[in-house]
């Protein structure tokens, strides 16, 4: 073999050796910036959810949620607008005839923050949504309307939230934002101080300011008795409402309500109300007095049965109803609702439903009146 083929062939063996460093470092450093990115990757989806932080001293957490909603609603019979608040004035006089109308009045947005204290965790809430339009639950468009202004510590809330009155609990979902005939329904300004017992009790006593206007406020207190698959809960109020000499009525009512676990994805929830001029804290409101001053006798009941189907689909039937005893002619009687939804979770954040709705309105007199709607929604929750 020559000097110079040695040379060749050594040549050839260090190119081939330099080759295959360099080949091994380089996949070397395509798997550390791999590693890298894997671990950025996992450290974002680890602190995405977790809420902002500010205030060095004060260690305040701030998160913002709400979600956007479109919704596209076809009115048969009767014109209801962008919610079924109009089942209220169908009959005689109310604009009739088929309808479409669309709406994104619905869409929310709010923020909570929690500090950590001496005393305990304080919390704050705000939240509005684009119901604040005059007519906004008839055609009117988008106006910024706050919902909630709140603050908390321990037991003790204070600011303006859903009346203690209310089974929020126990509230069915329905599209419609007006929701279901008979359900105790209001945001008011309040003091309120829950107490757990132990033993899955707790009980609640609440001073409010009057949803129906009067310049004395309401008392209500709630019992609950709250299981995984059981909620059994009972609520009273009471207070006054001037009449049109100046004098103070009492006003008073009940509440029963409960959700129920029945099965595999299927859940049951029910109410029942029954009072004396406490009409402005049902849904649908009206008059909390008669023509002669003295308050209106109310009842209420809902009942609704939900059922998910797999992962992504949830179906419900809710019914719903309400009844004055007395009233001139004309006024309302009776209200009954009917509605019968399906929705499906397109992402984990998505969703798209659609929902069927009946509605029925009987007057003192004899007058009865019937509505129906069709409605679909698209929901982005963030």
């Amino acid at each position: 073999m020559t000097s110079r083929t040695t040379t060749a062939i050594a040549v050839a063996l260090a190119a081939t050796g330099l080759a295959s460093t360099v080949q091994a470092q380089s996949a070397q450093t395509d798997a550390q910036r791999i590693a890298a990115l894997e671990a950025r990757v996992a450290q974002l989806e680890e602190t995405r959810s977790e809420p902002l932080t500010f205030g060095t001293e004060t260690g305040t957490q701030l998160e913002f949620y709400g979600y956007f909603k479109s919704d596209f609603i076809y009115d048969f019979g009767y014109k209801l607008g962008n919610t079924t608040f109009g089942l209220v004035g169908i009959g005689p006089g109310a604009e009739d005839g088929d309808a479409f109308t669309a709406t994104v009045n619905q869409t929310r947005l709010g923020f909570r923050t929690t500090t950590q204290t001496g005393m305990g965790e304080l919390g704050t809430q705000v939240e509005i949504d684009f119901y604040g339009a005059s007519g906004a639950f008839a055609d009117a468009g988008p106006e910024p309307r706050l919902r909630h202004a709140v603050a908390t510590l321990g037991g003790l809330r204070i600011g303006k939230y859903w009346t203690t009155f209310m089974p929020l609990s126990s509230y069915p979902i329905t599209l419609d934002f007006q929701g279901v005939a008979g359900i105790p329904f209001a945001r008011q300004e309040q003091i309120r101080y829950t107490h757990e017992f132990g033993n899955n009790m707790s009980a609640s006593v609440a001073l409010e300011d009057s949803n129906a206007g009067s310049d004395t406020p309401v008392v209500i207190g709630a019992l609950a008795y709250d299981t995984d698959p059981l909620l059994l809960r009972a609520s009273v109020i009471g207070g006054q409402v001037e009449d049109d000499g100046g004098s103070d009525e009492d006003v008073w009512g009940v509440n029963l309500s409960t959700t129920a676990q029945l099965w595999e994805g299927g859940s049951f929830d029910a109410s029942y109300t029954y009072g004396e001029g406490i009409a402005s804290y049902l849904v649908f409101l009206g008059d909390d007095l008669d023509a002669n001053g003295d308050p209106i006798e109310v009842q209420s009941a809902y009942a609704g049965l939900s059922q998910e189907v797999g992962e992504d689909w949830t179906f419900r039937a809710i019914y719903g109803w309400r009844e004055n005893e007395t009233g001139l002619m004309g006024d309302t009687e009776s209200l009954q609702s009917v509605h019968l939804n399906a929705s499906y979770q397109i992402t984990e954040r998505a969703s798209f439903g659609v929902e069927y709705f009946n509605g029925k309105r009987e007057t003192f007199g004899g007058g009865s009146y019937g509505t129906d709607r069709i409605q679909t929604s698209f929901q982005v929750d963030f």
